[in-house]
């Protein structure tokens, strides 16, 4: 595997940062659009793997019904939803890891409106097999507790359905401010959407004048990675354009987890300048259930100030593109850091020592590579697999050398 090595001679961060397109946005709105707004121009798309993988499903599925999302999970979950709606019979693969990332709750929950789905493989787990366009809608109960990302996907398909959606969610609810998400995109495109604690109710329609265009926010996911850079380096002043103080991502919550931590977000006009501040204590205990793609970014920021911090609700990071908690422990811990780790949880018990000179891995996870590199701000090290980031920030390593970091 190749290795990117970085190193930041200066220590100063100082620049205008264009951050792409949040691929939750973008992923949500291509599902509307092919579903309901044929003509609709989306503004800012997205540059991540995940939502071209998407698209290539949205454009491919009616000249190809045997698709492969790779990597992709929000294609893997939107699709079936969306494909479950279509006419025909299609078969809906990805890589051996996806394979390995369960999808049961959909998948019934399809089922049971009305969608004929095969597994191929092994029960609760893609591959699929999926005969859709007989879905009716109407009344159905879902397990909340596994992935936003089904409910999401119910939701999406809604308003197609003669009958609409009811849902009610049975058990805690993880990533809650993505369902929110979901509702505030469909409502601004005109779309009936209530949801009230534990239910759901996506009424059947056509909007009557259609939307004509919609501009996708930067991914405030991303951004998490610029505070983490902020916190690093001796100096910084980074201005992040295009973002919303106001913002429908729910990983906005990162702002108010750095403040503490010695990094202000200070909304200038249409965007937000980092500047550094100060460390207000000196231990975290933070519950993650709600933003689980802050877990890796945060970790390393407390271990880097070398502050004793527990992080819980990580119980989705053992199903994402590697066991994220089992790759934190393992990386941290060749700095000198003292990690543990249980089913759902990660605490910082020792801080990073050293890292010049340190090899890290990535395990074909973006989140590992991006949240890792700003530890070159305390000395060189090395990535490997550094093209992982395509799957949500393609321009991630050319950004960084914008603002004086070296990669060979």
């Amino acid at each position: 595997m190749p290795k990117l090595r970085l190193s930041h001679p200066r220590q100063k961060i100082i620049g205008k940062i264009a951050v792409p397109g949040s691929k939750s946005e973008a992923n949500r709105v291509l599902i509307l659009k092919h579903l309901f707004f044929p003509n609709l121009l989306i503004q800012n798309q997205s540059s991540s793997k995940d939502t071209a993988l998407l698209s290539q499903l949205l454009n491919d599925y009616i000249q190809n019904p045997n698709l492969n999302v790779a990597d992709a999970g929000t294609a893997m979950r939107f699709g079936t939803a969306f494909l479950a709606t279509q006419e025909g019979t299609f078969t809906l693969s990805g890589t051996p890891r996806m394979h390995q990332r369960p999808i049961g709750i959909l998948v019934e929950a399809l089922r049971d409106l009305g969608a004929p789905i095969e597994y191929l493989d092994k029960d609760g787990f893609p591959p699929l097999k999926i005969k859709g366009g007989n879905l009716q809608g109407g009344f159905l109960e879902i397990d909340g507790s596994v992935s936003s990302q089904f409910i999401s996907a119910l939701m999406l398909i809604g308003p197609g359905l003669p009958k609409g959606l009811h849902l009610r969610l049975n058990g805690f609810s993880v990533s809650t401010p993505y369902i929110y998400l979901t509702a505030n995109i469909m409502r601004r495109l005109g779309l009936q959407v209530t949801v009230l604690a534990d239910e759901i109710i996506v009424k059947p329609q056509k909007v009557a004048e259609p939307p004509q265009s919609f501009t996708i926010e930067p991914d405030w996911s991303a951004a998490s990675y610029w505070f983490l850079m902020a916190l690093l380096a001796p100096k910084a002043e980074i201005y992040l354009p295009g973002f919303r103080q106001y913002s429908l991502q729910g990983d906005t919550f990162v702002a108010n987890l750095f403040a503490p931590l010695g990094v202000d977000a200070h909304f200038i006009g249409a965007g937000f300048r980092l500047k550094k501040s100060e460390l207000k204590q000196k231990e975290f205990s933070v519950n993650l259930i709600h933003n689980p793609d802050l877990a890796q970014t945060l970790a390393v920021a407390y271990a880097a100030l070398g502050v004793k911090a527990t992080l819980t609700g990580l119980q989705t990071l053992r199903v994402k593109e590697t066991d994220r908690l089992v790759a934190l422990k393992t990386e941290l811990e060749k700095t000198g850091a003292q990690i543990t780790i249980d089913k759902n949880s990660l605490r910082v018990e020792k801080g990073i020592e050293k890292v010049a000179g340190l090899s890290f891995n990535t395990y074909q996870d973006h989140r590992m590579a991006m949240a890792l590199a700003p530890l070159a701000l305390l000395g060189p090290i090395e990535i490997d697999n550094p093209q992982v980031v395509e799957k949500s920030y393609g321009s991630f390593w050319e950004d960084l050398e914008k603002v004086g970091f070296e990669l060979k």
